[in-house]
């Protein structure tokens, strides 16, 4: 270290440069790098959708989710299998190990879907996979507006999606809402019974002419023909007139262009309207993909705009850029503040831009360091750089005042060697100081799971400016010492000081001096002062709420209204555009948009146990600043209005803030939820009712799912169906055909394909009084016609919606109230009972084992460290003692700024520990100083203290100022809590380590010199 320190000191120039060079590095990595809200930590997720139309929930859990989970469950690296049933389709959710590839978790998927697809049941689609974390927000929304709906989700659906697709960083884009035509053939049953013809015998008719089929091959000379037989009719007029075997379609039925049923719908600003979600993909930068979707919008408003209205709904940019705007804010003003710090204390313009200039350069390295690592520019890399900017210049203060006070004094330049020897005396020293601050960070960057990844970014930003600091310190400052030796007045401390016997003598160390004499005289009084006043730091700060992350700013709030079972979607989207009207026109409401329904390329989203075709979701964009409190009662008095007076039989709506981010990526909920497995749901359901009686005394249970839906169930008369030699199968395929209809052929319109499906008409059952499954006439044997209500029995009947399963069991979810007596209550039926346990464990009871280990880690590395300096045992633990000085201000620092006691604030009383025995290395090495000059005790100890408290305090300040900034960011940000409790305790362990250390450092020395 010496001859490096020697080698940089003969070249001021070197240093200039690497500095420049360093600063347009990271330049260039700040244009290079993404900006991200939060750090990726997706969970590698894969869902697979089987469908079976046609196919209840209770069949397709049999027939089609036990199988395929058999099929999943030797799956290398799953953690978690869940599914849910629901009539027509299988959903089944892989949850793999965190740091599991997606993609080969995706192929491992799809070969197990290759094994077990020949397995099920004839009739079930080939299962579609998923892979993806169905947590995403979408990026952004578009919203397409016109008069004719089915026109909006063709310009959304083709023209502007294809556009969007093409944008680099975009993942997934999914359509929503409007209206799809279909070409419907309503069939003439009794008609196709004189033709000979049951409705599924003309529908397989209709497929098979109006297919093209290839022919084979067929040669011409030297030239291979491909032969292919083209039945398909190029408009629905052809259609119309197509004669197929045996009948003519005009007379089997009458054909029309009329509207699909909706699988979903969206409104905007009280305007139904299709909409397309926008997902990034993981790593792109938000920043460009919004720039990029903006230039789209502006090309498709040039084409498009005469036809349609296309809205950016959503841009998640500028909330972005706001987050980063606050951050970048608080990282200036902690700096100018460290500035302003250094001026008033060094007074000295030269040496105070010296120490400052450690600033930049440490954030410079930060950033580049980031860049070389993969990371992003994210909240918390970004608050690892402002919060390491009160640190940076810790050891560059101390070098400086270590160099001003040998050659201050100095009419000429020191030479290299003496400049070198000074600064390698304090190598050691100064090395330990920055390790004990950063090596409570280091076991931060290899945290297990998503810990490491949400505060592995701002490990890595502060230990990397921290060792920058070192580095500019130790290897800079000497030769920039001496390059501006003359430039400007030099003096670190008291201009009218003589020689070096009166330095540490200004008006401020005799103040110093002075109160410290009574705390000499009565020592253990003022010990057992500090002492009560940790005790009470650590009581409020262990009474603090206890969270994993604090939640930012609300930014809109988030309307659910539930309607009945079986509710249509055209009627959910009136209502919800009626609302989404109503609610816009509030006057601190800027924007209203929302949604229900899901359509089938969405997979994730019908994935989820909660998932409900009735449950309509709006969400309210509210001014900034406006106080939510009173808007949630303003809508929920619109919605009173509206719901109750045209939809009196709603289920019921909550007004609520959407959850936050970061609580949504790590599983985490102010309930508790837990999982009751059964063999199957009515065991499961009967022990949930146990379960629920156990805990009724606690609060209100709620079980999931227990979505039920209307069902008409036909039990048929066996006897009379065979008589008429008609079977079960035959029985449903007519009545599915003629009420739900089946796709039996395609149209290519305009480049652009339209359905045709065939389905029954009612005008030819002569129903008078509605559709009646009574009066449907299903053709026998003989080509004659028996109504339904002859061969089965009709009953209308509640059945389960959803069947879910956890781990390949049965299971029913019981939502119950947060509190510590629910907690308890439920941990003694948790180890009663084997089939009740907890349904997902959150990120902090995951890996709270994993955070006290760091905590452990980070206070057994200090004392290694000190230890290996100092060559001892017992010096490190009296060093030691600062750390429960520093508790002390931390506990109502938290209280003051309304913060609870989280993960950020738990890292950052692990970053207070080094910092607080920094003061004591500081203290304790210039009092040692002291004695090897002959002074006795006390006197070394009195004189040290007060040569090192304006280093001291400066070094206090700049981390204190620096700090204040990001507590006090109205924006609110992950860091808050974490910068909250460094602040308040540092500023504690530095007042009560100035006077509470110096008695304690006085017998050790004594007891030093007597041993």
């Amino acid at each position: 270290m010496k001859g490096l320190t020697i080698f940089f000191t003969r070249r001021p120039v070197t240093v200039i440069m690497i500095l420049a060079a360093v600063v347009l590095a990271a330049g260039f990595a700040f244009t290079v790098l993404p900006l991200d809200r939060l750090p990726h930590m997706s969970v590698p997720r894969v869902t697979v959708e089987t469908m079976y139309p046609g196919m209840t929930a209770e069949d397709i859990r049999s027939l089609v989710t036990i199988p395929i989970e058999d099929a999943f469950a030797s799956i290398k690296g799953l953690e978690r299998i869940s599914s849910v049933s629901r009539d027509g389709s299988s959903l089944v959710r892989l949850e793999f190990r965190w740091g599991t590839d997606p993609l080969a978790a995706s192929a491992l998927v799809r070969e197990a879907v290759d094994a077990v697809y020949p397995a099920l049941p004839q009739g079930a689609r080939k299962p579609a996979i998923s892979p993806g974390d169905p947590d995403m927000e979408p990026h952004a929304i578009i919203a397409v507006c016109a008069h004719d709906e089915s026109f909006a989700r063709r310009l959304a659906g083709y023209d502007l999606r294809s556009m969007i697709r093409r944008i680099d960083g975009v993942g997934s884009v999914l359509l929503a809402g409007g209206q799809e035509d279909e070409g419907h053939l309503r069939l003439d049953v009794p008609r196709l019974a004189a033709l000979g013809l049951s409705p599924p015998e003309f529908a397989e008719i209709l497929y098979r002419e109006t297919a093209d089929i290839p022919a084979g091959n067929a040669k011409e000379g030297l030239v291979e023909l491909v032969v292919v037989s083209s039945g398909r009719p190029q408009s629905i007029e052809a259609l119309a007139e197509l004669t197929l075997p045996n009948v003519r379609i005009s007379d089997a039925g009458v054909i029309s262009l009329e509207a699909g049923r909706k699988k979903s719908v969206f409104f905007f600003d009280g305007k139904e309207a299709a909409a397309l979600e926008i997902y990034r993909r993981p790593g792109s930068d938000p920043i460009r993909l919004s720039r990029d979707i903006r230039k789209v919008l502006k090309e498709a408003h040039e084409r498009f705009s005469h036809n349609a209205e296309i809205t950016l709904v959503k841009d998640s940019a500028p909330s972005l850029i706001q987050s980063m705007i606050g951050l970048a804010v608080s990282a200036v003003l902690g700096a100018a503040a460290v500035i302003t710090v250094l001026l008033i204390f060094i007074r000295c313009l030269r040496l105070s831009l010296l120490a400052a200039l450690s600033i930049p350069i440490s954030a410079a390295a930060g950033v580049c360091i980031l860049a070389i690592t993969g990371r992003t520019l994210n909240s918390m890399s970004l608050g690892g750089l402002a919060l390491g900017i009160g640190l940076v210049s810790d050891i560059a203060v101390i070098m400086l005042d270590l160099l001003d006070r040998h050659f201050g004094d100095l009419p000429q330049k020191p030479s290299f060697e003496e400049t070198g020897k000074r600064a390698v005396s304090i190598a050691g020293s100064s090395m330990a100081s920055t390790l004990t601050t950063a090596v409570v960070f280091i076991p931060v960057i290899f945290l297990p799971g998503p810990l490491g990844s949400l505060f592995g970014d701002t490990a890595i930003a502060l230990v990397s400016s921290v060792f920058t600091g070192w580095l500019y310190a130790q290897l800079c400052i000497p030769s920039l010492y001496r390059f501006t030796f003359k430039l400007f007045p030099h003096s670190l401390h008291d201009r009218t000081r003589k020689n070096k016997k009166n330095y540490g003598t200004g008006p401020l160390e005799k103040k110093y001096r002075k109160a410290l004499v009574p705390v000499l005289r009565n020592p253990r009084k003022w010990i057992v002062i500090a002492g009560a006043a940790s005790i009470l730091g650590a009581v409020l700060l262990f009474i603090r709420p206890a969270v994993f992350v604090n939640p930012d700013a609300a930014e809109e709030i988030m309307v659910s209204v539930n309607f009945p079972p079986g509710t249509m979607l055209e009627t959910i989207g009136a209502y919800g555009a009626a609302l989404s009207g109503r609610i816009q026109e509030l006057p601190y409401i800027t924007s209203t948009y929302g949604r229900a329904g899901a359509e089938d390329e969405d997979i994730n989203r019908r994935a989820g146990m909660d998932y409900r075709t009735e449950e309509l979701l709006i969400r309210c964009i509210p001014e900034k600043g406006t106080h939510i409190a009173s808007i949630q009662e303003k809508i929920q008095d619109i919605i009173h209005a509206i719901i109750s007076d045209a939809a009196p039989s709603y289920a019921g709506f909550t007004v609520s803030l959407p959850r936050d981010r970061t609580e949504t990526l790590l599983g985490l909920s102010s309930a508790l939820v837990y999982a009751v497995s059964g063999k199957d749901r009515e065991e499961s359901l009967e022990r949930a009712a146990l379960a629920a009686q156990s805990l009724k005394e606690t609060g209100t249970v709620q079980i999931h799912p227990m979505f039920l839906r209307p069902e008409l169930r036909l039990y048929p008369h066996r006897d009379v169906a065979a008589y008429f030699g008609i079977s079960t199968a035959d029985i449903a395929d007519n009545l599915y055909l003629l009420n739900e209809g089946i796709i039996a052929s395609s149209l290519e319109i305009e480049g652009r394909p339209l359905n045709i499906r065939v389905v029954g008409n009612p005008d030819s059952w002569n129903i008078t009084q509605g559709v009646s499954l009574n009066n449907i006439p299903i053709q026998t044997a003989q080509g004659q016609h028996i109504f339904l209500e002859s061969l089965g029995r009709i009953e209308r009947r509640e059945s389960d919606a959803v069947l879910a399963r956890l781990d390949r069991s049965d299971v029913v979810t019981m939502e119950i109230p947060g509190g510590r007596q629910t907690a308890q209550a439920a941990r003694q039926l948790d180890s009663s009972y084997s089939w009740f346990s907890k349904a997902g464990e959150s990120v902090f009871s995951r890996y709270r084992n994993a955070l006290l280990i760091n905590i452990f880690l980070a206070i057994v590395l200090i004392y290694m460290t000190m230890g290996a300096q100092f060559e001892s045992f017992l010096l490190p633990l009296v060093l030691m003692l600062t750390i429960p000085f520093s508790i002390a201000g931390s506990g109502p620092a938290l209280l003051i700024c309304n913060s609870r006691l989280d993960s950020g604030a738990v890292l950052g009383l692990c970053a207070l520990f080094g910092l607080a025995v920094n003061n004591a290395l500081i203290l304790f090495e210039i009092s040692e100083e002291r004695i090897r000059d002959g002074l006795t005790p006390v006197k070394a100890v009195v004189s040290g203290a007060g040569m090192r408290l304006r280093p001291v305090l400066v070094t206090a300040l700049t981390t204190i100022f620096a700090l204040l900034p990001i507590v006090l960011n109205p924006l609110g940000n992950a860091q808050k809590s974490m910068a909250a409790a460094m602040l308040g305790g540092l500023a504690a362990s530095t007042f009560l380590s100035l006077f509470i250390l110096p008695p304690v450092f006085i017998r050790f020395f004594t007891w030093r010199e007597k041993r």
